[in-house]
């Protein structure tokens, strides 16, 4: 098992990790929280067999009790977070309890939130099953559900007790769920971290070799490396760190209103192409450009995009893109929506106030929308 400290703001979280080393994981967690009087372990019914493994380990150190989810877009609501907040007063648990997420990042989010607000907080950490979260939602404070009128617009911040993923749990799965939750390196690499795309690439490829437990490491070396630094000086991700937004404007959006059924990361990887196209719409980016998002997001071996997008309504899509959770940050117009733009890799637009934003009409966003969708 491998430990690293990562800085969000000026507080250190550890991240235990590494690949089959349940038992020293959950070792690390006894000790993380050895003074509470019981734990309560949030877990996406998906993974059933390594909850179930972990409590029965940690139930050799204290009290455990354990509530499923069904990790689906329809759930990820203020009435799930309200029952697991239920459940676990049902069971007792106090202010010296702690929460544990297991699954991916909409387990994340429901059982965050529920844990910050319980009591006004107990202690949480997250024990990500998916490559989404193992690589990027967990290295954040936000913790958010989503309301009728859209995705994450009502949340929190709050900081984990630790992080700790076992990186076999990511393999167990099958290798598109594993590739596609993996948009989220390809956009720190677009945005920040161009030096990794060389090793972002060859890990790609080597997921389903002999290989994979090293390729893993690599990528949540490109996950930690790009987010630590911004994190460090924006722990709540309100103005250079709103970078790690590329792609989630018209990410969001479809992920929302295909109802989860184009999940986070291949949402993120249209919504990304999304962006390039309005960037070349308002003079930002070249086709050069554009073509080496089209390049490097193809390794990621997404459907085609006329199936997956051409049938999403667009008119409820225009409607979810105009209460996006940014606004506010810039001065946006009714018919415009704030997105993050990039003129090159690494080069984001940034707005008169520092911001990386910029207010694009809604108009422009869906033509992009509808120049992906046919491509």
């Amino acid at each position: 098992m491998f430990e690293r400290s990562v800085v969000v703001g000026d507080e250190p979280i550890p991240y235990y990790y590494g690949f089959g080393c349940a038992d020293d994981l959950v070792n690390a967690l006894a000790a993380e929280f050895k003074n509470a009087d019981a734990g309560l372990l949030v877990a996406d019914r998906a993974v059933a067999k390594f909850a179930e493994d972990i409590v029965g380990r940690l139930c050799e150190y204290m009290t455990m009790h354990v509530y499923f989810l069904d990790a689906e877009e329809r759930n990820k609501t203020l009435g799930a977070v309200q029952s697991v907040i239920d459940f676990a007063i049902d069971r007792r648990l106090t202010r010296e309890s702690f929460f544990l997420a297991m699954g991916g990042g909409l387990t994340g989010n429901i059982a965050g939130l529920a844990a910050s607000l319980i009591y006004r907080g107990v202690r949480f950490a997250h024990l990500p099953t998916t490559s989404v979260a193992a690589f990027d939602s967990v290295l954040s404070l936000k913790q958010a559900v989503n309301l009728p009128r859209g995705k994450n617009l009502c949340g929190c911040y709050a900081r984990p007790t630790a992080i700790a993923c076992d990186l076999e749990w990511l393999t167990t799965g099958p290798r598109s769920g594993l590739v596609n939750g993996l948009a989220e390196m390809v956009k720190n690499v677009l945005i920040a971290t161009p030096e990794h795309e060389t090793l972002l690439l060859r890990s790609l490829g080597r997921l389903g070799e002999e290989a994979a437990p090293d390729a893993l490491l690599s990528l949540m070396r490109i996950g930690i490396d790009t987010k630590e630094p911004l994190l460090r000086a924006d722990p709540k991700e309100r103005k250079e760190a709103l970078i790690f937004e590329y792609g989630h404007t018209a990410g969001h959006t479809v992920e929302f209103v295909s109802k989860g059924v184009i999940r986070h990361g291949e949402a993120v990887a249209w919504g990304m192409l999304v962006a390039a196209e309005v960037s070349r719409s308002l003079g930002y980016m070249d086709e050069a450009e554009v073509a080496h998002h089209r390049e490097i997001v193809s390794h990621l071996g997404l459907p085609d995009p006329r199936s997956r997008l051409g049938g999403l309504d667009f008119a409820r899509m225009r409607q979810v893109l105009a209460a996006d959770n940014k606004r506010g940050y810039v001065q946006c117009a009714p018919d415009e929506v704030p997105m993050v733009l990039l003129k090159g890799v690494a080069e984001p637009v940034l707005a008169a106030s520092g911001h990386p934003l910029v207010a694009v009409p809604l108009d422009t966003v869906m033509t992009a929308l509808s120049t992906v969708a046919a491509a």
